[in-house]
């Protein structure tokens, strides 16, 4: 009978034992949590068991370790931002799949974006050839490309960035060369242009010289012939000399020979030797009369500016016509300005007009004579003096240079 009851209340002991086991444990095990959960491994003074003291202190040391190495990264980081950041050249990173993790100011400039991030490269350009390089670069092949966007060239760098054996993204490197690329295609077009214009004299010249050796000329042609001869080979000569002039522009080897002296004086005797060539083109010459200047510059340079805008407006004038010299001083400038009554240049050529050897109408060039490269020459002279040209021209209305001198 006892024996029944002790196994009916054996279960209700069990099962306070089993809780009050419970409720001890868990007392217990916060009581040794307590100091571990308010451990700060940052403090000098740690208060806990003995035994996790060494714990604790490597706690420390591995994070005070940690937070050195996140803020060197950091600085690191912060760096190449900086760098980046200032860079001319625009830079962009993609990853694998093409999509832009990361493009500095200069990039973002080239694209007209604020921002670029979580953009795949073929939604900032529709450039299909730059789609096809980069895949190429994203497959392992670095190459390099030109690219021409809003009137700029570029020279875009692509390159494979590796993860082992494997290929993780793309470095994209933009490197402005718009005045390289512009002045390779000047030199292109200027050899093209030296050739020919050398060639039309050349070929002229050797087929008189031609005729008179093989006996096709009569005697009576003889002195005309010599004259064309003469003409032809006075042309080669100008043309070589502009030549060597705007050479020596270019490298910089001419020397500041500065002088004082009289703008008018310079101006009256580049008339005086004009003025057979006006009377044969029925054009008047006229003069400022006004004050003097004492101009302060290259004196043949002046002279020589000077004297190609005034025989342009003679050869591009109409009879009847007139060409004015005068100058004025405006600020930090001397201005010498050139009008005639002549033809005129259609708008669409002035922004080309002092280009070396270009030509507005290339038939009346070559009926009137010279170079080419005279009103190249001039803008040279005034840019060597600091200065500028302007121009302004209505087509059969008349044209008004203006050259801008700085004042030493």
């Amino acid at each position: 009978m006892y024996s029944r009851r002790f196994l009916s209340i054996l279960p209700l002991c069990l099962a306070a034992i089993i809780f009050a086991a419970f409720v001890l444990s868990r007392r217990m095990a916060a009581r040794i949590a307590a100091p571990l959960n308010s451990l700060d491994v940052d403090s000098a003074d740690i208060s806990m068991y003995d035994e996790l003291t060494p714990l604790a202190h490597n706690l420390a040391r591995l994070r005070r370790e940690t937070t050195a190495r996140l803020a060197a990264l950091q600085q690191r980081a912060d760096t190449v931002q900086v760098i980046t950041g200032h860079m001319k050249e625009g830079l962009i990173l993609v990853d694998q799949k093409g999509m832009i993790l990361s493009a500095n100011n200069s990039a973002l400039e080239i694209f007209g974006l604020l921002d670029a991030s979580n953009k795949n490269l073929l939604q900032l350009c529709r450039d299909m050839k730059l789609w096809q390089k980069m895949r190429r670069c994203l497959n392992g092949a670095g190459t390099q490309m030109l690219f021409e966007r809003e009137g700029r060239t570029y020279n875009i760098y692509l390159n494979p960035v590796y993860h082992g054996e494997t290929t993780d993204g793309a470095i994209i490197l933009f490197l402005d060369v718009t005045e390289i690329h512009q002045a390779e295609q000047q030199r292109k077009e200027f050899s093209a242009n030296v050739s020919h214009e050398l060639k039309t004299p050349l070929t002229t010249i050797s087929a008189l010289a031609e005729m008179i050796r093989g006996g096709m000329a009569h005697d009576e042609d003889i002195q005309g012939f010599a004259h064309k001869i003469s003409v032809q080979a006075r042309r080669l000569i100008d043309i070589i000399e502009d030549v060597i002039r705007l050479s020596e522009f270019d490298e910089g080897g001419l020397r500041n020979a500065f002088t004082s002296f009289s703008l008018c004086g310079l101006c009256g005797a580049v008339i005086a030797g004009l003025r057979d060539k006006a009377l044969e083109k029925e054009v008047s010459l006229e003069i400022f009369d006004g004050s003097d200047i004492l101009l302060t510059a290259n004196e043949l340079m002046i002279d020589e500016m000077i004297y190609n805008l005034v025989e342009n407006g003679i050869k591009y004038n109409v009879a009847g016509g007139s060409v004015r010299v005068s100058w004025r001083q405006e600020d930090s400038f001397t201005i010498i300005t050139v009008a005639d009554t002549g033809i005129g240049i259609m708008s669409e050529h002035l922004p080309r007009i002092f280009e070396r050897f270009y030509r507005v109408d290339k038939s009346r060039s070559q009926k009137t004579g010279g170079t080419g490269l005279g009103l190249s020459i001039v803008k040279h002279i005034a840019e060597y003096h600091k200065g500028r040209v302007e121009i302004e021209s209505v087509e059969n209305v008349g044209t008004t240079i203006n050259c801008f001198i700085r004042n030493q």
